[in-house]
């Protein structure tokens, strides 16, 4: 049988005997629902009749995600401003956290709120792109944990918030949420470092959250301290969120509510619809689901580490994941990259004895490699550059297969497209 798998901005294409394949896993789609873009419109208009009661008259921040998404903004936009109409003012804050703002996914959300809120006639103070480096910043306190909270001072001049949010399952918060649009959304460099340090613990992984409605859920070290940089960043301020579930920019599911109500909502379809029971496969193949998923091996990595469960310990995994950017913006390289390059018990040594941003990264990716007889990648980067990093280049995805099948006929292999949408976990 053939198996497509979404590279960059085509697919890859792979023959293999029927009885191979494990299982081929891919995103909800919302396939059962007929027209579903047309009816979460007009869902999300009838859900969102509460708000312009509560901001009549008041300045509101609406928090946007960045580029980095493959979100349906150009259909939800519309809605998000016709419900803000009757606000005194709106100001758009694009929350990059620690990315890169000057992107040209950036430019163009940007061009695209002011065309969508000129046409709903709103009175716009501003549409900003965070900047983690450059901004201004305010501190609001600590968190329990210890958490500098410095975030943006544009946010100060809000009386209530509305965020749109696309949310997924999310390797080492949980789930990306609303909450992930504060801290570290329009946080300063510092605080997402202090915060992204809490991803080295063991229940830092997804599928958790304070607000889980599983009360044996809840322990989540990153999201809990996102929740509580939320809290001082708001201040008893009015906080909405548009919770949306998309796929290749198609919007196939949504809510409208205050954050906490709209996320566990989230959390739960999410659970249900893209978090995956499997028995665990010698043999894995992953693809995060084409651009922008994989537009580089910082953002790539993720697609691996929501499906390292679904291998087998001394496994094999073929990776794809096109990255025609390279390896990752310019200011994740020394702590992301080149902390991988160093022996792999280096590596997790000598982050556990001292965090800076981004290492969690190279932490997460030792251990997984570590695990693993071989993770093979078919990508743009170079060959050089992937075996530095302990991968195995795979120029011809196809001749891996081929190769696993000559060494064990019977192998089981499972697939998994879309792979940053989706998370796995074993029997």
């Amino acid at each position: 049988m053939k198996v497509d798998l979404h590279y960059g901005t085509g697919v890859v294409s792979l023959r293999v005997p029927e009885p191979n394949v494990q299982e081929v896993i891919r995103p909800w789609h919302g396939e059962e629902v007929q027209d579903a873009a047309g009816q979460l419109r007009e869902t999300i208009a009838s859900q969102a009749g509460a708000l312009p009661d509560d901001v009549a008259g008041k300045r509101v921040c609406v928090l946007l995600d960045d580029g980095s998404r493959d979100e349906p903004l150009a259909e939800v936009l519309p809605p998000v401003c016709d419900l803000l109409r009757r606000a005194g003012s709106v100001q758009f804050l694009i929350c990059t956290g620690t990315h890169n703002a000057a992107t040209p996914k950036n430019a163009e959300i940007r061009r695209e709120v002011e065309k969508v809120s000129r046409d709903a006639g709103l009175t716009v103070t501003r549409v900003h792109t965070h900047d983690c480096q450059a901004d201004d910043f305010k501190d609001v306190g600590r968190t329990s944990r210890g958490t500098q909270v410095l975030v943006n001072a544009l946010a100060d001049e809000a009386d209530a918030f509305l965020v749109v949010s696309d949310v997924k399952v999310h390797y080492f918060s949980g789930y990306s949420n609303p909450v992930k649009n504060f801290l570290p959304g329009i946080c300063a460099f510092r605080t997402v470092e202090q915060n992204h340090s809490l991803a080295l613990l063991d229940e830092s992984t997804h599928g958790r959250h304070p607000w889980h409605s599983d009360p044996k859920r809840r322990t989540q070290p990153v999201a809990e301290d996102q929740v509580e940089g939320m809290d001082l960043i708001a201040r008893g301020r009015p906080v909405y969120a548009l919770t949306m579930i998309s796929v290749a920019r198609r919007l196939i599911w949504s809510r409208f509510s205050p954050i906490q109500e709209s996320s566990g909502d989230a959390f739960r379809v999410t659970d249900e619809r893209n978090i995956r029971t499997v028995t665990p496969a010698p043999r894995l193949v992953v693809a995060p689901g084409g651009r922008p998923n994989d537009d580089d091996l910082y953002i790539a990595q993720r697609a691996l580490e929501l499906n390292r469960a679904a291998v087998t310990d001394g496994g094999e995994v073929l990776f794809l994941a096109a990255c025609p950017q390279g390896i990752g913006e310019p200011q994740t390289l020394a702590n992301f990259y080149n902390r991988l390059t160093a022996p792999l018990d280096e590596v997790i040594q000598s982050i556990r004895q001292d965090y800076v941003l981004y290492s969690h990264k190279p932490y997460k990716f030792a251990l997984m490699i570590r695990r693993l007889r071989r993770i093979w990648m078919h990508t743009q980067i170079p060959d050089d550059q992937i075996e530095a990093a302990h991968l195995h280049p795979a120029p011809d995805p196809q001749a891996v297969i081929d190769a696993w099948l000559a060494e064990q006929g019977d192998v089981q292999i499972i697939f998994v497209d879309g792979a940053n949408k989706v998370a796995l976990q074993a029997v």
